[in-house]
């Protein structure tokens, strides 16, 4: 994979607590988990693209005291479901986006509910980019929006998390399928949606 500097961006969400410590972190990235039951997501984006992951876990730049993750991509790019589920929340009003307060809740988002309850977020979508309405069932691997550059926002990019919010608000890890086999993902590099749906 194909190694850059991280570009300094900058977001703001609510306030979450990642409930792991910085070795489960380096531990999980690296691979040195036995057993791992965890699910196993589909990277939100077309089949046989790549992207830059340009923030990770609990970076210093936004994601301090989160487990989610920025790919940066063009406003427009096709976004797909990282898991089945049922969408809780569509927001697809907004228009503008930047490093100004007033942007602050102007993120345009879909969320998904899990089977497990768990939830996957899918912020900065473009103006009327939501492809998907509330109370739609989806499934894995289905387009379900628009990227963009709405909100809190530096750049275009999709940022994406998967969260409890059952006592207390809490970040999850993720893993997912990706070309190199299902892993945890690292900041600062690139990573292709193999065509899980053809089989390849």
């Amino acid at each position: 994979m194909k190694l850059i500097p991280i570009i300094p961006i900058l977001n703001i969400y609510s306030p979450v607590f990642s409930q792991l410590s910085d070795q489960e972190i380096h531990d999980l990235k690296g691979g040195r988990v036995k057993k791992d039951t965890s699910y196993v997501y589909w990277l939100p984006f077309k089949p046989g693209k790549k992207f830059l992951l340009i923030q990770g876990w609990q970076s210093n730049m936004s994601h301090k005291g989160e487990l989610s993750l920025d790919f940066k991509m063009k406003t427009g790019t096709s976004i797909y479901a990282a898991r089945e589920g049922i969408v809780t929340e569509v927001k697809e009003d907004a228009e503008h986006g930047g490093l100004k307060d007033e942007y602050l809740n102007d993120g345009n988002h879909i969320v998904i509910k899990h089977n497990d309850g768990s939830e996957a977020g899918y912020w900065h979508l473009q103006h009327n980019g939501a492809l998907v309405s509330l109370g739609d069932t989806i499934k894995k691997g289905q387009l379900i929006a628009l990227s963009g550059n709405t909100g809190y926002s530096a750049f275009p990019h999709l940022h994406f998390w998967v969260y409890k919010n059952e006592d207390g608000f809490k970040t999850i890890p993720t893993r997912f399928v990706t070309k190199k086999g299902v892993i945890y993902l690292r900041p600062g590099r690139y990573y292709r949606n193999p065509d899980l749906r053809s089989g390849n």
